[in-house]
């Protein structure tokens, strides 16, 4: 490499981001990489544009979304999984705690197509609720506006990721989880109760500008998830300018509720597709080209 070059490292206003931010302060990876710096994307539109235009070096999205990318021709490799599911179905109905009780309700899903709507989705189809007939469906540009209608009463429930699903719950009005959409995973398809949800991402010219890099980032990642899941207090508090506005106590309860584990790539493969498996055979064109290849999974082999 003839110049050091400073990664763009960007995410979404979520917890993953508290880690990237620790990971872009790490010695190891501002030696390698002088000047690397970390920002939040605005919204989901920003973090696809990003994407498709090369301008971001590393990031967490969701691992279908990652896929996805990859398989249309965006030069990106997953470095591990880092996000083990933090979705849940919250209501402000404290009796109902069935899918059956879910059947003719409101209920508010963020980012339609996305993850919580794919997840949510192929799990009422297991458990024999119809999303498309049985239930009302309202979709959201956001999660503070589906958090905010279910507050408001104006749906039965919603499906709701962590940190909002904590700041739903402590905002007083009511509201209660009526689901762990990880542990009904597990219930559903037979696996465990976890999903490989989100992970590292990183652009493939970065990863063939130093020899080593992906060692580098994958180490720097996984400290600082380390770090989060055994300080939560200390990760909201770096976290607090990130997450949209949220008080520190939110994002260090909500912390608590995360399942924090680092797996590179190459090793999570099975678990991810069988999860992509389980989640195209209902969305067949989710990954727009079905099970990425091997160069989409990176290894610390290499």
């Amino acid at each position: 490499m003839s110049e050091p070059i400073a990664l763009r490292i960007r995410g979404l206003p979520v917890p993953p981001s508290i880690m990237l931010a620790r990971a872009a302060a790490d010695t190891r990876l501002q030696d390698a990489f002088p000047g690397s710096n970390f920002a939040v994307w605005s919204d989901a539109v920003a973090m696809r544009s990003d994407l498709k235009a090369g301008a971001v070096d590393l990031c967490v999205i969701p691992t279908n979304l990652a896929a996805s990318f990859h398989n249309q021709g965006v030069a990106v490799r997953l470095i591990a999984v880092t996000v083990w599911g933090i979705l849940h179905v919250l209501t402000n109905r404290p009796e109902w705690e069935s899918w059956d009780d879910l059947r003719g309700a409101r209920i508010a899903i963020p980012l339609k197509g996305n993850m919580p709507d794919t997840v949510f989705g192929t799990l009422a189809a297991r458990a024999g609720l119809d999303v498309e007939g049985a239930v009302t469906a309202k979709y959201f540009n956001s999660y503070v506006a589906a958090a905010g209608a279910l507050s408001a009463g104006e749906v039965d429930a919603a499906v709701l990721p962590e940190p909002a699903a904590t700041a739903c719950i402590e905002a007083g009005s009511g509201v209660v989880r009526m689901f762990d959409l990880q542990i009904e995973w597990g219930r559903l398809t037979g696996g465990a109760p976890r999903f490989p949800q989100a992970g590292a991402v990183a652009a493939t010219a970065l990863l063939q500008s130093l020899h080593g890099a992906g060692h580098i980032i994958a180490a720097a990642i996984g400290d600082a998830l380390a770090w989060m899941d055994g300080d939560p207090d200390a990760a909201a508090a770096l976290g607090e300018p990130y997450l949209g506005g949220l008080p520190r106590h939110v994002i260090a309860a909500s912390l608590r509720q995360s399942r924090g584990e680092m797996k590179v790539a190459a090793e999570a493969r099975p678990e991810l597709e069988a999860f992509y498996r389980t989640l195209i055979a209902r969305s067949p064109d989710l990954l727009a080209g079905g099970l990425p290849g091997d160069d989409f999974y990176w290894s610390a082999a290499v």
